[in-house]
């Protein structure tokens, strides 16, 4: 921060930035509580269990991100056994509640917004990092993933962690620093390879410091340092690769989001109030702190591109893999508040200077206000549909249901009911059938099964819709009764030859 902007807003008083710090991280807690055993089980987070209960096997790259939940789920005794775990029917038994799997994102996302705000304080200065910390509390965004019980919230922490502390290191020249950096770098890329985005980040400021011939940039040990750890991380992931190729051939068979969903998903979660004042954001440090302002843009933007060309090239991408760039844009932001509301601007009057500020809390208020009313937060309403499903089939019924839909509905419905089947075996399935059956389907998500054809072939019993604007699943609950519809088909031909014959015309109202 710059001397003279310090002489036109004097510097928060520690006590004061202390006690922001303890307001907003009570906040924080109280906003990640609430109602966090509302929202249904996600299938990532069936997956979490499962993963965490057979913690050591799989990808050597995936270890780490499974490690919280595995301590939770032993704390609270709720680890099942590992021959149970491919069969989530008995997990309720055992304790597993979607309060304990989400625990260890509650905490972790709580504790990531004092630890981002006290690493954010020497770049740009306390009054920002209590803005940023404010805005990193109540944005939706973060909110969910931090009620989510998958490792994205603890990827994004030590990303950001490493994102912050490495600006610094080769700021001030702190060889500790730096190292520290690192090894959070490796921290993140363990709990998700995409991590490794970041050292791409590194390597272009590195190359930027070539140019500009920063000696706190080009130093020996970062060089080395950043090589290692590059290597380390690409020979993990090559390892994990040719032993296990099946963990990952099994994302070429899975559907990945367009690229325009992943630019335009990523601007709606992180705000779109917060996308335009990070740019004014961006602005400002331009013109004042060049490389603080290249390097947050950086930050915010290049990890977007990269995914999007991913999602160009048919590599399996979703929004959620975006997460990592929200404090870059929450930050950006936050120098737009505190610089508009400085005393350099007290020509203008208060509500011109407090326009972003504003924007930012009606829009954040406006997707948290939905978050929490639309009854089960950004997850499909699987428990609702199992519930309903179980209340009105009849004993021996066949249920049908995707992946998802089996999985999840053996933990809701505590037995293994739901028959798997994939989009080409349903028809096929229903054509031979003599009985009534039940069909859940969703629809939204890669690997649902085929509810245009369905509706033309059984009854629509409800549609489980999430009301709120953001991207989504909706589960469709369908009953099939043998003949039934054919029969309205011919019923309706009947009716219609007899019209023809007869010359009659309907009466209209």
């Amino acid at each position: 921060m710059n001397s003279s902007d310090s002489n036109l807003h004097p510097p928060m008083r520690p006590a004061v930035f202390w006690t922001w710090l303890a307001a907003i991280t009570l906040v924080t807690l109280i906003l990640r509580f609430l109602f966090l055993d509302r929202p249904s089980f996600w299938i990532d987070e069936i997956y979490s269990v499962y993963h965490a209960s057979r913690l050591g096997e799989g990808n050597v790259t995936k270890q780490f991100g499974f490690f919280p939940t595995y301590v939770v789920l032993k704390l609270f005794g709720a680890m099942p056994q590992a021959l149970d775990t491919p069969d989530p029917s008995s997990w309720a038994g055992v304790g597993v509640t979607e309060w304990i799997v989400r625990l260890p994102s509650v905490v972790i996302g709580i504790l990531s917004v004092p630890i981002l705000g006290l690493m954010a304080r020497p770049l740009v200065g306390q009054r920002a990092a209590v803005l940023f910390m404010l805005m990193l509390a109540v944005n939706t965004w973060h909110l969910h993933m931090s009620q989510t019980g998958r490792f994205y919230i603890q990827e994004m922490l030590f990303y950001n962690m490493s994102l912050l502390l490495f600006f610094r290191a080769t700021t001030v020249r702190s060889h500790k620093c730096l190292y520290m950096s690192l090894l959070l770098l490796f921290a993140a890329y363990m709990s998700q390879p995409l991590a490794i985005v970041l050292g791409l980040i590194y390597a272009i400021d590195w190359v930027c410091g070539l140019v500009t011939k920063d000696e706190n940039r080009l130093t020996i040990p970062a060089f080395f340092a950043g090589g290692l750890t590059a290597v380390v991380c690409v020979g993990l992931w090559l390892y994990d690769y040719y032993n296990r190729p099946e963990n990952w051939d099994q994302f070429a068979q899975t559907t990945s989001q367009s690229a325009k969903i992943i630019v335009a998903g990523a601007i709606w979660y992180i705000n779109p109030a917060v996308v335009i004042t990070a740019g004014a954001g961006f602005l400002w440090l331009i013109q004042r702190e060049r490389r603080l302002g290249l390097y947050l843009v950086l930050a915010a933007v290049l990890p977007i591109a990269i995914m999007a060309a991913m999602a160009l090239d048919g590599k399996f991408i979703h929004v959620r893999y975006t997460f990592i760039v929200l404090p870059a844009w929450v930050l950006l932001a936050a120098v737009t508040v505190d610089r508009s509301t400085r005393k350099s601007l007290a020509e203008y009057p208060v509500f011109i200077r407090g326009i972003p500020a504003a924007l930012i809390l009606v829009a954040c208020l406006y997707q948290d206000i939905g978050y929490y009313t639309g009854g089960g937060g950004y997850r499909p309403a699987w428990r609702d549909a199992m519930t309903d499903l179980d209340s009105m089939r009849k004993p021996g019924e066949v249920i049908y249901g995707d992946t998802h839909a089996h999985l999840i509905g053996a933990y809701y419905l505590e037995e293994n009911a739901i028959h798997e089947v994939t989009r080409s075996e349903l028809m096929p399935l229903l054509d031979e059938s003599t009985e009534e059956s039940w069909i859940i389907d969703k629809v939204g998500t890669s690997g649902g099964l085929n509810w245009s054809g369905l509706r033309h072939r059984a009854d629509l019993i409800w549609t489980y819709d999430r009301h709120i604007l953001q991207p989504y699943s909706s589960i469709k609950l369908f009953h099939y009764i043998p003949g039934h519809k054919d029969g309205d088909q011919d019923i309706e031909s009947d009716s219609a030859e007899a019209l023809v014959e007869t010359d009659a015309v309907p009466e209209s109202d």
